[in-house]
């Protein structure tokens, strides 16, 4: 396979946003009054210029920010933006499967243990696949989800929030994600003790 072969969008300028957010906290911060901020802390972020200035043939560049959240504030460490193969008819991020068909993206959430706790089970007491929804052109769409892990030295929890915006659109605002409401809605969110 040609790792170089263009992909050719449908719509010349329509562009296939993605922004990943990662909240992190841990156990001293997991009650109120540092629940209350978490919940009430944005959903959206201002998106990078690269995302609208680089070639989709040769990649699509998604914005991923890492947030952590400890007894001074709530503070974004992390923000970088990774390119997904454009050659490819589906991604992983996450728990987050993204498939690209003729009409629309597809996104299904699929458990694993990088999930974290608790476990996400169907009716089988199979991990949980289940889509999230459909995404066609210009329709905004919202994916959260949870889990509580161990950090491996110490043995201590700690807690990620993801939330994953989504959008097919030809419009080039950095603030999109900011100025509209997600039209689709995901959650997966477990009880996290």
């Amino acid at each position: 396979m040609n790792l170089y072969t263009k992909y050719k969008p449908e719509k010349k300028d329509e562009r296939f946003i993605l922004q990943t957010i990662t909240m992190r906290w841990g156990k001293e911060v997991r009650g109120a009054p540092f629940s209350t901020a978490r919940n009430n802390f944005q959903k959206a972020f201002q998106l990078p210029e690269a995302l609208f200035s680089y070639s989709t043939s040769y990649g699509l560049p998604y914005h991923e920010l890492l947030i952590v959240q400890d007894k001074k504030g709530i503070e974004i460490i992390n923000q970088r933006t990774p390119i997904l193969d454009p050659s490819q008819k589906s991604w992983r991020i996450g728990n987050i499967e993204i498939e690209r068909t003729e009409s629309e993206y597809l996104l299904t959430f699929n458990y694993s243990y990088d999930c974290g706790k608790p476990v996400r089970v169907d009716q089988f007491h199979h991990a949980l696949v289940e889509k999230a929804f459909g995404l066609k052109a210009n329709e905004y769409g919202r994916i959260v989800y949870n889990g509580r892990h161990i950090f491996q030295d110490t043995g201590e929890w700690y807690y990620e929030l993801h939330i994953i915006n989504v959008i097919s659109t030809e419009d080039k605002n950095r603030d999109i994600l900011i100025d509209k409401e997600p039209l689709k809605q995901y959650n997966q969110l477990g009880i996290l003790f």
